[in-house]
């Protein structure tokens, strides 16, 4: 069985819950830049993302975009459309070679009806809705040499658990979208890092040289989906 670690859906099914929905649906591959969902689609399909890295990302209507997260294998992205029937508040796209399961909005439906994918399912929308509040908090608190190193780490990750490789693919003004500032911060704070030989660069590529350093800028993030460490309440 592939090594999904510790976050995702599938971090909360049963494994014979998981091997259901990966029997489930269609396979579907997607390569960098290719749009999964787009922000405003009535459809109700779901993809369960089982190798690669998506982001996610909302327009508003002046133009301004915000890179909401990352998900990558045994992650969910579609879901809230499939439950509620709205229509799609993100676009999602795929940041490298990515493989999905698609399941129909009836399909994802009937999954929430068995007991033990319903229970993972509620778990792993928690785990999601804390994710999201601490990114909003650090959005809001933390400067941004620290947002960026947060980031880095955790693109780091996700870009292991898509392909093996300790390889960042994303523009600089995709950075700038993902901590909430300018380009011209972030070309600032990655020229201050690689002059300390902290990461290296180049065209929409970044390396992670010195992860402990790196560690050291973030305040002791968690590398693993953005998550804080877990506390009670």
């Amino acid at each position: 069985m592939r090594d999904y670690g510790a976050s995702g859906l599938v971090a909360h099914l049963p494994q014979d819950e998981w091997h259901r929905v990966q029997g489930t649906g269609i396979p579907v591959r997607f390569e960098p830049r290719d749009v999964l969902l787009r922000q405003g689609d009535t459809t109700q399909h779901v993809h369960v993302v089982l190798a690669g890295c998506v982001k996610i990302v909302r327009s508003e209507s002046d133009g301004s975009r915000a890179i909401l997260t990352l998900r990558a294998a045994g992650d969910v992205v579609g879901d809230l459309a499939a439950v509620d029937l709205q229509p799609r508040s993100a676009t999602v796209t795929a940041l490298t070679s990515t493989v999905t399961r698609l399941l129909t909005g009836p399909q994802f439906r009937r999954f929430l009806t068995r007991p033990a994918f319903a229970a993972g399912f509620a778990a792993y929308t928690v785990g999601r809705l804390r994710t999201s509040d601490a990114q909003r908090v650090a959005l809001a608190v933390l400067p941004v040499r620290e947002r960026l190193a947060r980031a880095l780490i955790q693109l780091d990750r996700e870009s292991r658990r898509a392909d093996g490789q300790p390889l960042i693919r994303l523009s600089q003004a995709e950075l700038a979208e993902l901590v909430g500032t300018s380009r011209n911060a972030v070309v600032a704070e990655l020229t201050a890092l690689r002059e300390a030989g902290i990461v290296a660069t180049g065209r929409r590529e970044i390396t992670i040289v010195d992860p402990v350093a790196l560690s050291c800028r973030s305040q002791g993030f968690r590398p693993e989906l953005g998550r804080e460490p877990r506390v009670s309440g």
